[in-house]
């Protein structure tokens, strides 16, 4: 064999093995790269799991507080644990951190399914109006609302006022739907409300919530000195007061709340006054609605919980679960 054939022979040679070694090179590569890519994908899904599992100590958590306070007293105020603001709890390689909400101190939207009667507006619409009014909002837009959410609550799809909306408008959006005829399950609802755009929800929501009940009762130890607003819709109809009243009462409240409704009707600017019995009924000291919402970190991951618990018989029980915004 002549010497060029040899050196020929060897050159393919030469090649085939460094394509060889290219090729194993690159399998290692890939190999090692999904290797890489499992690990942190179980690491996590590791993490994930033991931030979830915070979260669900969250709800431990709040319901401990809850019973802790309603053992001692069944009058709830803005005094006790659980009115303590941002609350933060250090864990191993993160934290818990979080804040109760009584969902008795704000305006319950799913009371306002009532009919009206005869001519005469239900109680509960014509209060969510005046409600709307005293936040800002103009009286056409409150009204349309306040007709519009009842529809949306009420279990018929009539529309019982000339300003409400059922279905047939519903259908006619961009994104057509209809409307839920039932209780409201999170206020977020109320952004699928006709007139309820984003600027009026962002105005509106702090001073309402939605829970389970078609009751409307206000604890008036835990409404915020912020929203007097809530206690002046309730009472415009039967007494000519106005918001500031209202805001001084509550600048005024007993440190540990009133110790009865009757305590709280008993003088200041309801002196001389008479208030009705159906009103009445629609107060409290007392709540049975709480929302803890809360922020779970672990190693950097985060989880936002909205917890909901009902109280029956001083002891707390979560209802409802809700989790986001894992990462």
């Amino acid at each position: 064999m002549s010497t060029a054939k040899k050196r020929r022979q060897s050159g393919v040679a030469l090649i085939t093995v460094l394509m060889i070694l290219a090729i194993m090179v690159t399998v290692a590569a890939t190999m090692t790269g999904r290797l890489t890519l499992g690990l942190k994908r179980t690491e996590g899904l590791i993490f994930s799991q033991k931030v979830y599992w915070y979260g669900q100590a969250a709800a431990d958590f709040g319901r401990m507080i809850l019973d802790q306070d309603f053992s001692n007293s069944t009058v709830i105020s803005l005094d006790q644990i659980w009115a303590t603001p941002d609350m933060i709890f250090p864990l191993d390689n993160g934290y818990l951190g979080g804040k109760f909400r009584d969902m008795r101190s704000c305006f319950n939207v799913n009371a306002i399914a009532l009919k009206d009667q005869g001519g005469t507006p239900a109680l509960p619409v014509t209060q969510f109006k005046t409600l709307l009014e005293g936040i800002g909002l103009d009286d056409y837009r409150a009204q349309m609302i306040a007709e519009s959410t009842r529809d949306w609550i009420d279990k018929n799809d009539t529309s019982d006022a000339s300003q409400g909306a059922e279905d047939s408008f519903y259908e006619g959006r961009a994104v057509a739907h209809l409307a839920a005829n039932n209780l409201m399950v999170d206020i977020s609802e109320l952004r699928t409300v006709q007139g309820v755009g984003q600027k009026v929800y962002d105005k509106i929501e702090p001073y309402l919530c939605a829970i389970p009940s078609t009751l409307q009762k206000i604890n008036v130890n835990t409404v915020s000195v912020e929203h007097p607003e809530i206690l002046y819709a309730l009472f415009k109809k039967d007494l000519n007061l106005n918001i500031a009243d209202f805001k001084e009462l509550l600048q005024n409240r007993p440190v540990s709340g009133w110790n009865s409704t009757g305590d709280f009707l008993a003088g200041g600017i309801f002196t001389g006054r008479t208030v009705s019995a159906d009103l009445k009924k629609q107060l409290s000291v007392s709540s049975d609605f709480f929302q803890l919402n809360g922020i779970v970190e672990f190693e950097d991951r985060l989880l936002a919980v909205k917890l909901l618990f009902q109280i029956k018989a001083k002891k707390a029980q979560m209802i409802r679960y809700q989790s986001g915004g894992l990462k």
